[in-house]
């Protein structure tokens, strides 16, 4: 992100959300400034303007700082700190004062911080001074997102040696079938004559133990092991598949806990990257193909950036010539670097590199770039891709036609679609009222809690109820809550 997202010149057209916080700071720096440059950075990175005031209405009031360079002083001198601030992620020109109508201002636009830079706090304390940000402002972050970004922030969790497993306890169907497809991806490579542990060190799915023996790594027992060996390391472990026929009902499932199949990732992706194709008519022939190949790109892409610490797992869905993936996790660099191309921050590396031997994904961050460049190049809906935080969640939707052929089946498909979510809203709608009823009052986390939804969806359901005349906003934006409108 950076100041070109704003045009100073047309700064009263701009309100305050989700990357864009206005701060008096006539008497100086205020310390809410550092809660939203630690919520910036640990969100989707934003733009703090000082010497801007907010009105009632939400309009912008723009001040004549009288001093402006003394604040850039004072905020270089802080942020420098360690004490105060755990890290500094500003570059020189990302903080720098602009002049509207002859008034001075300041803007500090604060990018994402990388993965491995995570989480940025202020004070000593990690878990008292990281915040992050959503649609009502800043929040402090919870035990759980912090241990979390923790997590991501570690260097090659994939290589850790399981002692407590056994090599043999890597399912060796799944191996053989990744062998096999190794040697038609790359016939001859060296490692293909390697005895099995030797070849399963190569690629990083097992490696030595304390004692010198060969072990399972994490990397290893996701892409080869039992779901039961699997779910003991992550309890949360989950990948599923569902595909939904034109009449709304789900005909295909491939399911986490069935026992009838190993529940790895590399058997998960054979499974489903057939799956997701057959029946689809692409203006290609054969599997080895650019519309192809792309889609099981975004499928490794989804299978290799998941947490799977995390409560929520896998889930790929399959509606028509709607693909849809969604993992747990966000993203290492700002969705716009991920769009763009050219800048790598993968979750599990070693994942990556697997996938790689066979010829799906390269890890060199070009994966979504080159996707919407083919995409493009067909005529198609650009892929739409959507991140959470609350719970952390990333989801890449493609349409694999032309908007102009959605005719048809597809328009009834859309239509089963739109009375679906009508149910789905009409349901949480009534639940929303009776609560209120109830107690008067509800916030946004309250009506996330009651529908077991994210925060941002939550929010989306009040708007609407409130659009519709059911509801109204009380309180200011860090304080708000809805009731049933008079």
């Amino acid at each position: 992100m950076d100041g070109s997202i704003i045009n100073m010149n047309r700064l009263e057209a701009y309100r305050e959300n989700n990357r864009i916080e206005a701060k008096k700071a006539l008497g100086g720096l205020p310390h809410s400034l550092w809660e939203t440059y630690s919520a910036f950075a640990n969100t989707l990175g934003g733009i703090l303007l000082l010497g801007v005031e907010e009105r009632k209405d939400g309009s912008f009031l723009v001040h004549d700082l009288p001093d402006p360079q003394h604040l850039i002083d004072e905020f270089w001198s802080i942020i420098s700190d360690s004490e105060r601030v755990s890290r500094n992620i500003l570059k020189p020109e990302q903080v720098r004062i602009e002049e509207l109508d002859g008034k001075r201002i300041i803007t500090i636009t604060v990018p994402r911080a990388e993965r491995r830079e995570r989480p940025i706090y202020i004070g000593t304390d990690i878990y008292t001074g990281s915040y992050r940000r959503d649609g009502e402002g800043d929040y402090h972050c919870s035990r759980e997102e912090i241990e979390h970004m923790k997590r991501e922030a570690e260097e090659d969790s994939g290589r850790q040696v399981l002692e407590e497993l056994s090599i043999h306890q890597l399912d060796e169907n799944t191996i053989s079938r990744y062998r096999k497809r190794l040697s038609q991806q790359r016939p001859g490579h060296m490692w293909l004559e390697l005895p099995k542990e030797d070849f399963l060190e190569k690629i990083g799915a097992v490696g030595q133990g304390k004692d010198g023996n060969r072990y399972p790594t994490t990397a290893g027992l996701l892409m080869f092991g039992k779901e039961r060996d699997i779910v003991k390391k992550y309890p949360c472990y989950a990948v599923d598949y569902q595909e939904l026929r034109t009449d709304g009902i789900w005909v295909d499932l491939v399911i986490s806990g069935t026992g009838n199949w190993t529940g790895n990732l590399y058997d998960f992706f054979e499974i489903v990257s057939e799956k997701m194709i057959k029946g689809m008519k692409l203006p290609y022939k054969g599997i080895e193909t650019p519309v192809h190949k792309a889609i099981c790109e975004v499928l490794v892409n989804c299978l290799v950036n998941a947490d799977y610490e995390a409560k929520q797992g896998v889930l790929v869905q399959k509606a028509g010539k709607q693909l849809v993936f969604e993992n747990p996790g966000t993203f290492g660099v700002d969705q716009e670097q991920a769009v763009e191309g050219g800048i790598s921050s993968p979750r599990n590396p070693e994942l990556i590199q697997m996938f790689h031997l066979i010829n799906i994904g390269k890890g060199d961050g070009k994966g979504l770039s080159c996707i919407y460049s083919l995409w493009r190049e067909q005529g198609w809906a650009m892929p739409e891709i959507r991140e959470e935080f609350k719970p952390e969640r990333i989801q890449v939707s493609l349409v694999v036609e032309k908007e102009e052929q959605n005719t048809g089946g597809g328009k009834k498909l859309r239509e089963e679609r739109r009375k679906a979510n009508e149910v789905i809203y009409e349901s949480q709608k009534q639940q929303v009222i009776d609560c209120v009823t109830a107690s008067i009052q509800i916030s946004t986390a309250q009506t996330a809690e009651l529908l077991d939804i994210s925060k941002a969806s939550a929010k989306e359901v009040l708007s609407k109820m409130v659009e519709e005349g059911i509801l109204e906003r009380c309180g200011d934006r860090r304080n708000r809550i809805y009731r049933l409108k008079a």
